[in-house]
């Protein structure tokens, strides 16, 4: 037991055998030392645990074996679930804060039958072992670990982790993650064949590196959503750079998320129309309203286009 959490209670018997619970949420900062004989959850069919500390791999051997039912299942933890095993999960949502000393503990994902996949955590030693045959949704949130000693993130494994996934036909990038990858992938990226939808968002390294370098390795990319592209800007005397997009890109959907206005997110926006000739929906996406919004409106219907099939929508 890490000794900074104040573990306060334990959960009742009686919580773990029921014949027709169907939801349960546990938590916070609870410990399980050990599970009754006949426990038995038969209907269980989504299961949260926020801060749950477990004894050894009971939370897998028993717990979970307990649900055969057992489809979304979320964690939140703020030290280290070593296994998480489970056949009927499809729906994964792992949130993971272990810190500097939980950073060299190995996760295994046992969980062949999980099709969308939630993933925070910090840069490990080792990286996660993953078993996700059905997997093809994902959304990453890398982020670094607070620490003053950098240790951990110097010997970080991620490029193991991004093979994990590189199969997904949907894939999420936080902003964080953005940067995580940016640092520890400067070797290259494998080939996301499969994907069809990348949600990226990112400050300027990630714009002009990382997402190039995605588009580039998803040949059959069809969907990009974009968040935070205000914050790849060019100074006074900086002459403006698109991203740079593949020529035989197959994008027919964009999505703009967060638009503020920016005279510079209207050149990236462009400099997109101009490059991607397959294009057929663009939406722009702003908190700006009345003639504002109007005048952005009026803007994007006078940019050229490549694709003569293109439908602009601002919401």
């Amino acid at each position: 037991m890490h000794k900074s959490w104040p573990w306060l209670f334990s959960i009742p018997s009686k919580v773990f055998n029921s014949s027709t619970l169907v939801k349960l949420s546990l938590g916070s900062r609870l410990y399980c030392p050990s599970f009754p004989p006949d426990t038995s959850l038969p209907a269980l069919k989504v299961l949260l645990l926020d801060s749950i500390l477990f004894r050894d791999d009971q939370l897998s051997n028993v717990f979970l074996a307990a649900c055969p039912a057992l489809e979304d299942l979320t964690i939140h933890h703020t030290y280290h679930p070593c296994v998480i095993s489970s056949k009927s999960i499809k729906k994964l949502s792992l949130s993971v804060n272990s810190g500097y000393y939980g950073a060299g503990y190995i996760l295994t994902l046992d969980t062949p039958s999980v099709v969308d996949l939630y993933y925070s955590d910090s840069p490990r030693h080792n990286a996660p072992v993953f078993h996700l045959d059905s997997l093809a949704k994902v959304t990453l949130d890398l982020h670094f670990i607070e620490d003053n000693n950098r240790e951990v993130q110097n010997d970080a494994d991620v490029k193991n982790l991004i093979r994990e996934i590189c199969n997904v036909k949907t894939l999420h990038l936080t902003c964080s993650t953005v940067e995580v990858i940016s640092i520890y992938c400067k070797g290259g990226l494998p080939m996301f064949n499969n994907l069809v939808e990348l949600v990226f968002s990112s400050k300027k390294e990630g714009w002009r590196v990382l997402l190039p370098l995605l588009l580039e390795h998803s040949p059959n990319l069809k969907t990009l959503v974009l968040s935070d592209l205000h914050r790849y800007t060019f100074g006074r005397r900086h002459r403006f750079v698109g991203i740079p997009i593949p020529p035989n890109n197959q994008i027919k959907v964009l999505r703009i998320m967060q638009y503020q206005g920016s005279a510079t997110v209207l050149k990236h926006i462009s400099h997109f129309l101009l490059n991607m000739d397959r294009l057929e929906v663009m939406k722009v996406k702003t908190a700006l309203d009345g003639p504002k919004k109007m005048q952005l409106t009026e803007h994007l219907l006078k940019l050229p286009a490549a694709s003569c099939k293109l439908k602009i929508q601002v919401l």
